[in-house]
């Protein structure tokens, strides 16, 4: 974040500053954290590593899996139902986002990789569009901070509660110890369980397992945000240098080949973007799917905690968490069309018509041909603007009203 304090203008930029993992060094750090960097050697010790972290999430949602199916259900407890089956969703999506980071290594590396050249390419710049690529840049940054702030509260509210109940029954003097997670073991694992030792043994396999589902949220889920802004910005600049091509004294020959620097360049975006969706698009009718139910699931903790006048905080704040989730790429999905509809607009109204060279002419058209298509990511079924992210959330209150209707 150095880069952008005031003190420092665009003209200080150079390639030791301005990188990927530098600028957006909390995703990247996050990503380090738990060995999905694309960067990381995949050798003995990272399959160590990767061992570990995925039994420690297998582990943790075959216990909250047991304990909704044979226990909370036919025990009618629908509280703790809904609540664990939230922490199941949880464990499943993030060993999903770290299967997809490792799938999909060479081509996330390679996002990278473009993003830290047009980085390069920026320092070249003109000042006003080195000023386009440093804001949006500051855009992806804010994205990395928004999902520290919501990941890593939800995820250390968990363990604090659990800890401060324990050290409140202990100044009361009715020590007991008080889980994470409420949920029940199979017969022989759930009657040792209060056994110090065993306890102590299932808190920090959980402590763990919530530490490692905020790193993944932390690293993961800024990323598409992030890549589409840099996007947003790129198409930004082409829309300005397009409405420069014919204002200015240009020949006819440099007029040519400027146009054909930015088709070029907007190639390149499209099929950016097009590779996107292609290895999100299931990714994203997935966190969909989930989001429309563990809204619900938040919501249905929250509300059952106010009829006994009780703050439930963690899951207010995992709440909160979920819709950002989806809204932040519907949301950035939708600057990209609007992004994308103005660069349409330039081309149209750059003062092509004022030259009358074969050429250009038919460069223009071609350009305007493509960018009929409008840039905007989707899953399997539907775009991913703010539109499906209002559908989504009236299918997740239709939910949580017939789970309220039916705990009646």
């Amino acid at each position: 974040m150095a880069i952008f304090r005031k003190d420092i203008p665009a003209s200080k930029m150079n390639h030791q500053n301005f990188t990927f993992d530098k600028i957006f060094t909390i995703t990247a750090k996050a990503m380090i954290l738990n060995r999905s960097h694309p960067s990381i050697p995949r050798n003995w010790f990272w399959v160590f590593q990767f061992l570990v972290i995925l039994t420690l999430s297998a582990t943790t949602f075959l216990f909250l899996i047991n304990s909704v199916l044979f226990y909370d259900i036919p025990a009618r407890r629908y509280a703790e139902a809904s609540k664990n089956s939230t922490m199941a969703i949880v464990a499943f999506t993030v060993t999903i986002k770290y299967l997809f980071m490792l799938y999909f290594q060479k081509y996330m590396q390679d996002l990278i990789d473009v993003v830290d050249r047009d980085f390069k390419l920026a320092l070249d710049f003109e000042e006003e569009e080195k000023e386009i690529v440093i804001m949006y840049a500051k855009k992806g940054s804010k994205a990395s901070w928004y999902w520290l702030l919501a990941a890593s509260s939800t995820s250390s509210l968990f363990p604090l509660k659990a800890l401060l109940k324990m050290g409140y029954s202990y100044w009361k003097g009715e020590f007991e110890l008080i889980p994470m997670f409420d949920m029940r073991f199979p017969d022989r694992v759930d009657i040792v369980k209060e056994i110090p030792a065993v306890f102590a043994f299932y808190f920090v396999l959980c402590f763990m397992f919530s530490c490692y589902a905020g790193s993944m949220y932390i690293g993961f889920d800024p990323l598409v945000p992030i890549f589409l802004l840099h996007i947003c910005g790129q198409l930004n600049i082409l829309s300005k240098q397009i409405m420069r091509i014919f204002t200015e004294n240009n020949s006819e020959e440099e007029i040519n080949e400027k146009l054909k620097h930015v088709n070029i360049k907007l190639q390149d975006l499209y099929w950016l973007i097009e590779n996107i969706k292609s290895k999100f698009t299931v990714l994203f009718e997935y966190n969909m799917k989930t989001t429309t139910f563990l809204l619900p699931l938040a919501l249905f903790q929250v509300v059952e905690d106010l009829k006994r006048s009780q703050l439930n905080l963690e899951f207010i704040s995992f709440f909160i968490a979920t819709i950002l989730h989806f809204y932040m790429p519907c949301f950035y999905s939708d600057n990209l069309l609007d992004q994308s509809n103005y660069l349409r607009e330039s081309i149209y109204s750059c003062g092509w018509e004022k030259h009358s060279d074969t050429r250009a002419r038919k460069t223009i058209l071609l350009m305007m041909t493509r960018t009929t298509k409008p840039l905007v990511l989707s899953t399997v079924f539907y775009p991913i603007c703010l539109d499906t992210f209002a559908e989504m959330c009236r299918q997740a209150y239709a939910i949580f009203n017939i789970m309220s209707a039916a705990c009646a």
